[in-house]
């Protein structure tokens, strides 16, 4: 049996059964009207979750593919146990909750251990996964996604710091996948973009001057209004697969997954400020068709749990993948009727609009005002990306794809 934490307070119990995993609320936790769901699809109630409706949100707390094979070896856990390996390294999770096996539980006094610019370079070198997987082991941090990486605490003095058993983070360090070159500058440049184009991003930079990893502040994890901004506290979250009840396996809309319909409805229905977070998430669209973003399928999208209720998180993981022209060119989620973010037109925005529940005059000044913001930023940001990562071929080329796709689209939507 698993313990199931919400802000470090017991919130249910996850157990083994023969289809997969049962998940169950405590009674307390369903008494309480002070504590909100562990996920919009897992509403509380006393009767039990099966497999179907409670493996997609846990599932998706836990590292995909080559990243999952590193971080399993290491734990040495079943090949086959996905529960297992989220009990050996579930203890700091996106948003507030946390899995511990048996009798164990979140730390009141969690431990860290200092890490020079040495190890960490070291934790990220290329003989230095296993190693990088036996921290994340023992941290007990577990992050979604295909690439590499670790949650560490920054501290005010700059020092990073791995948790010991599952205490509180505050950065995301990820470490590029080699087989795309420069796609460490590419992230870091299309971030910085997104943010000038008027985008809500984390704040991003280099690891350190001499570690060529990219960290990223968790919108998750925010400063303590009551320590001073001297501590973070955990803010919960759950990313668009999680709210739909869908697997990891199946984020891509070709794959059965959520299209950008399906994440609209989402909004409309959850957000507290739809009318803000409707045409945001229409923004994020335009960027990603602009820079060329194949990849960017549901789990790329996220709520936060404010105190306001639910707002869409800041976005990540921006990044040109039409620059690798290896990768097949197919959308994550389709645009309109175009899978193809080179053949967007007029009738597939319009369609977009329209399925989003946007109307045309609102959705078409949103379009071109990101495209407008995006190309008038780009010499700037590229000074910018030069002098703090490093000369890059890659931010030309992505400009390069930015004005192709934005002046299309200026042709569709103003002829």
């Amino acid at each position: 049996m698993f313990s199931v934490y919400l802000y470090d307070r017991p919130i249910g119990v996850i157990e083994r059964i023969r289809s997969g995993i049962r998940f169950t609320y405590t009674p307390d936790a369903v008494d309480d009207p002070a504590l909100h769901a562990v996920s919009v699809s897992l509403p509380k109630r006393i009767e039990p979750y099966g497999n179907r409706q409670a493996a997609p949100f846990f599932q998706n707390l836990l590292p995909e593919q080559a990243y999952k094979r590193l971080v399993r070896a290491a734990a040495e856990t079943d090949p086959s146990d996905d529960i297992g390996l989220l009990g050996a390294i579930g203890g700091e999770c996106p948003g507030a909750v946390s899995i511990w096996p048996g009798d164990e539980r979140p730390s009141d006094v969690p431990e860290y251990r200092i890490l020079s610019d040495d190890a960490l370079e070291a934790l990220f070198s290329p003989a230095g996964a296993p190693e990088l997987g036996r921290a994340v082991t023992r941290g007990r941090l577990s992050l979604p996604g295909v690439q590499q990486k670790i949650a560490l605490l920054r501290r005010p003095d700059g020092t990073w710091v791995l948790p010991l058993g599952g205490g509180i983070t505050s950065h995301i360090l990820k470490q590029p996948i080699t087989e795309f070159p420069e796609l460490l500058e590419n992230e870091l440049f299309c971030t910085t973009l997104a943010e000038k184009a008027g985008l809500l991003v984390p704040r991003t930079g280099l690891a350190a001057p001499t570690v060529r990893v990219s960290c990223a502040e968790r919108f998750d994890r925010p400063m303590s209004e009551a320590s001073g901004g001297a501590g973070r506290v955990k803010v919960h979250q759950e990313d668009f697969c999680q709210m739909r009840g869908v697997l990891p396996d199946k984020k891509y809309e070709r794959d059965g997954g959520p299209g950008i319909a399906a994440c609209a409805h989402v909004v409309r229905v959850h957000a507290a400020l739809p009318a803000r977070d409707l045409p945001n998430l229409l923004r994020w669209v335009a960027f990603n068709c602009f820079i060329g973003n194949e990849d960017a399928h549901a789990k790329n999208l996220a709520f936060l749990y404010t105190r306001a209720g639910l707002r869409l998180a800041p976005f990540y993981d921006l990044v040109s993948t039409v620059v690798y022209d290896h990768l097949e060119r197919t959308l994550a989620m389709k645009i309109g009727g175009s899978w193809d973010v080179r053949n967007v037109q007029a009738g597939d925005w319009r369609s977009l609009a329209e399925r989003m529940g946007l109307p045309w005059d609102v959705a078409r000044p949103l379009i071109l005002e990101t495209a407008d913001a995006l190309t008038s930023h780009l010499g700037d940001v590229t000074a910018y990306c030069a002098s703090s990562y490093g000369p890059a071929e890659v931010y030309s080329h992505i400009g390069t794809v930015a004005e192709r796709h934005v002046k299309q689209t200026e042709r569709e939507l103003t002829s």
